[in-house]
């Protein structure tokens, strides 16, 4: 083991000793008490803090723990960040029930977990609010391509502002909702979040309420600072640039947070929010009077008065609770600094905490340099005071990195001033055994038993009676410690506040300036260097002048005792009493905004103007209290409205979650908190500061696709039209199908009942009526099927957000059939390919759609539910379905037909014998000829005949459709809510003009059809006669039989009808198109009234030359002339 390890070794040796490593090692009862003041900041009861094999920390609970009862704990699995996986408890009203809960498997619920499953299935601040979080340059962002996003990987973020950065507060919040609405269930509050206790059960269960609530305030506010604390922590030291400069602004948040919690616990929410409301401040007042005490030892008296345990911390006043509160909040502050850097200790440090392993005894340099002089003069002055004897006589300057005039060898004088370095710490931190005990082990026990002098007698004996004149000398040292220290200037010119090492002498000053409540002098000394020093140099001396006054009025009865009885000094220490007028040192009777200020006397920059930082104000402005916390608040939120860049960000999460806190405690006071100068609450439609910070905050959360899961929870928190419009909003930029599922599940968990449902008929109808000229490609969209228009695409996978859960369905199809109505309409009348609402039908909607939304309108009209959309809607709807899916069908045979005619001639040549033949071979070889073409030519025939079939018979069941094709045929039986609404007579016109629009063209697609295949089957008898002379009539009455269905040759029947009747003939579809003609004029079609002048009279003369034609092909006389 080196020397570095060692000496890292020995101080654990000695934490371990008094506990702090988690052994059992208890102080042997003649260890002499500590003065009183409150012990270093400890985790409250919130769970169980882990021991690290290193270092404990003194932060508080780390976040996420159950505590010691489960019924706090969270539901959701914890993750390595303590944080939940994601919100899956429901704070609405379906949170107990099961039914619509997302812990059982979806389909055995019946729904479908996936599109494609079945469906059927006052006071003076320290300094302007105005100083933002640092804030370091922007490292590098997200810029992968939108389709090449992996969901499951969050974006590389710059450190401090990563999605581990808003996760843990995210999950806070969400715990503290499910505790406080559990909270509210006890207490039997009338509607959850609102904490009005209306107990149903008697005094128990509204006590049982009120403890609840306030151990969930302080398991969030602790988690908060447990968040921010460890974050600071890890990246505090990060090589990646900035990484300084966010953990110190997460350590001061942490801090802050800290100091919230400290303050709540200490006498609640108005100890938090002291005086806010313009409340006569109250007098600071003692559990006990002193002077009625008497016979009581100092120490007994002490506590008896100040309050050593809570029950009789409890009977203080409300100034005193605050002022212990806020001294062990900056004791842990500065225990956190201290077991940091202890962590780091000789980890490649150039300045380490600790000091080496050779001082195991005093000054072993010294004494080894004046044992090499020799000489009995040397081995006199070896003694505790040669330091300073040398200082006074002008000893040699010290070739130490301090640079100080001293006595000591040049080590030894860096030790010293390492070693007092870390006992000042410690005495900052609360830890004053540790301190006693570093010196001790490090061989200069005097030290340890000149600083336990402050210890007030107790009745055992302990402690010391004549601690006034300790006290006194106390002071007396520490002044002239810090004089002789300043006599060199270059050893202690550091006004900024950032030099590494002090000379000894300045440590050990400041040591003696803590102990004896002694400011003025701490304040000078550049050793106190950050603002937490002085704050706490201030807060200790505070107390400790309180502690002063009770045991000087103890003293005074007991003196009035001894006088009034003519006797002797009964009490030891009585005969000495302490200071009084000016040599006495001023308190301000717990008033902190007045202790506060006592800061400006540093000539430390860093002390001075420290509290000018945004985190350290609000320290400041709630310790203060009165209209501090207000001001503050008001002041943070207006500057982090008006940011417009993200490097805000933290600074508004910060805010944002810190108003949320003050409206769920202290929601009317939150209310009157003011709006950004300029804003108008009516014209904007906002009505408080908290809702315009949310909104922003979800603004932010929004823009980056990897705090999505984030946006739901804060969205939740605003009133209903807020949360309809704002995450409808958010869901039209959500394209993944995993991120969807997840959003909505949110909505369903976190938003009252029903709201999902209308949220997202907002979404798709605002993807549907998108603008296409507008459109961009997002984050997680996929690209466009091949021959779709990317905004086309977009319009159909936006309806597969009502494809989820069963109950939408009948929205999903209100929503189908919006976008089929809008691809019709928009389709070129010179090019209606129809390939978008032919995909959307064929590969994005589920296949089962209508039905399931049939069904499940039947299925709640049974129960006598009233739905959304009423069976009649639904029904009507599906015939509307029906109606476009028969079109796009028949119009996809028809485009098949189209293409296969024009790759299909009618026209081949024969295969002749060659060579002249005579007699029956010749007659054989013809025979054989002429079957070869019939059987080509019936191949020919039999793709084209049997796609024009399909096409025919397709157009067919378009124009025949049952009730007239996109006819409301049920819509007389509708709601009068359903047919009186714009949205049902917007559909009525779109139906209108399709019907005006793609009727025409069926019936001019149908009669295309007959023609073109009329035609191409006369140029099919053409080249037959052509090619056959005499011979053809035979071959093509036997084609004409082979694909008559029902035809035999027989007498009854003439040859001749083959020519009307075999699909193979020209005249069966000379025919068929003639027959278009009773298909329009029938009424119950509703077909021609969709023509127009020109169009009826262009149809009629089609109509008149397809009779001309039918004429001319069903007479053998005239069909089979050459």
């Amino acid at each position: 083991m080196d020397e570095e390890e060692f000496g890292l070794a020995a101080y654990r040796e000695i934490q371990a000793e008094l506990g702090q490593w988690g052994e059992e090692s208890p102080i042997p009862a003649s260890t002499p008490r500590r003065r009183y003041s409150p012990g270093r900041f400890s985790p409250r009861d919130d769970g169980d803090v882990d021991s690290p094999a290193t270092t404990t920390t003194t932060t508080p609970a780390s976040y996420g723990s159950r505590g010691d009862n489960g019924d706090d704990g969270e539901d959701a699995t914890e993750e390595e960040d303590g944080g939940f996986s994601s919100p899956s408890s429901n704070l609405g009203a379906r949170g107990d029930n099961g039914d619509d809960g997302e812990d059982a498997t979806e389909e055995e619920e019946g729904g479908f977990s996936s599109p494609s499953s079945n469906l059927g299935a006052g006071s003076r601040r320290a300094g302007p609010a105005g100083v933002q979080t640092p804030k370091p340059p922007r490292g590098l962002a997200a810029t992968e391509e939108a389709d090449k996003y992996d969901f499951a990987e969050s974006a590389e973020r710059l450190i401090g502002d990563g999605i581990d950065s808003y996760r843990p507060y995210h999950d806070a919040l969400l715990a503290y909702l499910r505790s406080k609405k559990r909270a509210s269930e006890v207490g039997g509050t009338a509607r959850c979040g609102d904490v009005s206790m209306m107990s149903i059960d008697g005094d128990d269960l509204a006590t049982e309420a009120e403890a609840a609530l306030e151990d969930a305030e302080m398991r969030f506010l602790s988690s908060l600072s447990s968040v921010c604390l460890s974050r600071g922590q890890r990246i505090q030291g990060s090589p990646s640039e900035g990484g300084d400069v966010w953990g110190e602004a997460s350590d001061d948040e942490g801090n802050f947070w800290d100091l919230l919690s400290a303050l709540r616990a200490a006498g609640g929410l108005p100890s938090l929010f002291y005086v806010v409301d313009g409340e006569e401040v109250p007098d600071l007042t003692l559990s006990n009077d002193p002077a009625a005490m008497v016979a009581g030892a100092p120490a007994d008296v002490l506590e008896a008065c100040l309050g050593g345990d809570g029950e009789r911390c409890a009977t203080s006043s409300l100034p005193l609770r605050r002022l212990m509160a806020a001294l062990g909040w900056i004791e842990a502050c500065h225990c956190r600094r201290f077991e940091k850097m202890l962590q780091s200790d000789y980890e490649g440090n150039d300045d380490p905490i600790l000091p080496p392993p050779r001082r195991r005894t005093m000054w072993p340099g010294t004494l080894a340099a004046l044992k090499r002089r020799g000489g009995p003069s040397s081995s006199l002055v070896f003694h505790p005071d040669a330091p300073l004897r040398s200082a006074f006589g002008g000893g040699r300057r010290s070739s130490s990195p301090v640079d100080v005039s001293s006595f000591l060898a040049p080590e030894d004088e860096v030790d010293d001033a390492r070693l007092l370095r870390a006992c000042f710490m410690l005495f900052q931190a609360g830890r004053t055994e540790e301190a006693t005990r570093l010196v001790d082990d490090c061989g200069q026990p005097w030290r340890a038993a000149a600083w336990t002098g402050g210890e007030p007698l107790s009745a055992d004996g302990v402690g010391n009676p004549t601690r006034w004149l300790w006290k006194g000398n106390c002071r007396k040292v520490a002044r002239k410690m810090l004089q002789i220290a300043n006599a060199d200037a270059s050893s202690m010119a550091d006004g900024a506040g950032r030099r590494g090492l002090y000379p000894s002498l300045a440590y050990e000053a400041a040591i003696m300036s803590l102990l004896s409540d002694d400011v003025d002098a701490a304040l000078r000394n550049p050793v106190f260097r950050t603002w937490e020093d002085g704050v706490h140099a201030i807060l200790r001396s505070e107390l400790g002048i309180i502690e002063d006054d009770v045991l000087r009025s103890h003293n005074g009865a007991r003196v009035e005792a001894f006088k009034a009885g003519g006797g002797h000094f009964p009490y030891a220490g009585t005969e000495i009493n302490g200071p009084e007028g000016d040599d006495a040192p001023r308190g301000n009777d717990g008033d902190l905004g007045a202790t506060l200020q006592m800061l400006e006397a540093s000539p430390v920059e860093r002390v001075r103007e420290g509290g000018g930082d945004p985190f350290r104000n609000g320290m400041t402005s709630f310790l203060v209290g009165q209209n501090a916390p207000r001001e503050y608040m008001e002041e943070c939120a207006a500057l982090s409205l008006e940011a417009e860049n993200d490097d805000e960000a933290c600074f508004l999460r910060f805010v944002t979650h810190l108003i949320l806190y003050v409206d769920a405690v202290l929601p009317e006071f939150c209310s009157q908190l003011a709006l950004p100068a300029g804003m108008d609450a009516a014209a904007d439609g906002v009505y408080s500061l908290r809702d315009l910070l949310i909104l922003k905050y979800v603004a932010y959360l929004s823009s980056r696709r990897d705090l999505w899961p984030h946006v739901a929870l804060y969205t939740s928190l605003l009133s209903q039209n807020d949360v309809l419009d704002t995450y409808s909003s958010f869901l039209i930029h959500v394209h993944d199908e995993r991120e969807r599922q997840m959003t909505l599940r949110q909505a369903r968990d976190l938003f009252p009942e029903g709201m999902d449902i209308r949220i997202l008929r907002n979404v798709v109808r605002g993807m549907v009526m998108c603008d296409e000229a507008a459109w961009a490609r997002e984050a997680g969209e996929e690209a466009a099927p091949a021959g779709v228009a990317p905004a086309d695409a977009r319009m159909m996978r936006s309806v597969l957000w009502l494809c989820h859960h069963p109950e939408h369905a009948p929205d999903a199809l209100v929503c189908t059939n919006m976008l089929l109505r809008r691809f019709l309409l928009s389709a070129d009348a010179s090019n209606r390919d129809l390939r978008a609402p032919k995909v959307f039908m064929e590969k994005i909607l589920p296949k089962d759609l209508v039905d399931a939304a049939v069904e499940r309108c039947r299925g709640e009209e049974d129960e006598a539910v009233a739905g959304p959309i009423s069976l009649a809607l639904a029904q009507n709807l599906k015939a509307e379905f029906l109606s476009i899916e028969s079109y796009l069908r028949a119009h996809t045979k028809y485009v098949q037909f189209l293409d296969a005619i024009s790759k299909t001639s009618p026209c081949h040549q024969s295969n002749g014998s060659g060579g002249a033949r005579n007699g029956p071979e010749s007659d054989i070889a013809d025979r054989m000829e002429r079957n070869a073409f019939r059987q080509k030519k019936a191949g020919l025939c039999k793709i084209v005949v049997e796609l024009a079939t399909r096409a025919s018979n397709a157009l067919s069941e378009v124009l025949t459709f049952g009730g007239g094709w996109l006819v409301d045929v049920n819509s007389n039986t509708m709601t009068d809510e359903e047919g009186d609404s714009e949205e049902a007579g917007a559909r009525s016109e779109e139906l209108a003009a399709i019907r005006s629009a793609y009727v025409p063209w069926a019936v001019s697609m149908l009669r295309e059809v007959s023609d073109n295949t009329a035609v191409w089957l006369e140029q099919v008898a053409h080249d037959t006669l052509v090619q056959f002379g005499e011979t053809s009539e035979d071959m093509l009455m036997t084609l004409f039989e082979s694909f008559g269905e029902t035809y035999r040759s027989s007498d009854d029947c003439p040859a001749a009808d083959l020519l009307t009747s075999s699909r193979a003939a020209p005249g069966y579809w000379h025919k068929k198109a003639l027959s278009l003609a009773s298909v329009v004029a029938n009424d119950g079609n509703s077909l021609h009234e969709t023509f127009d002048a020109t169009q009826m009279e262009g149809f009629l003369k089609s109509m008149a030359e397809h009779a001309y034609k039918l004429n001319r092909c069903s007479n053998a006389r005239t069909f089979f002339v050459h």
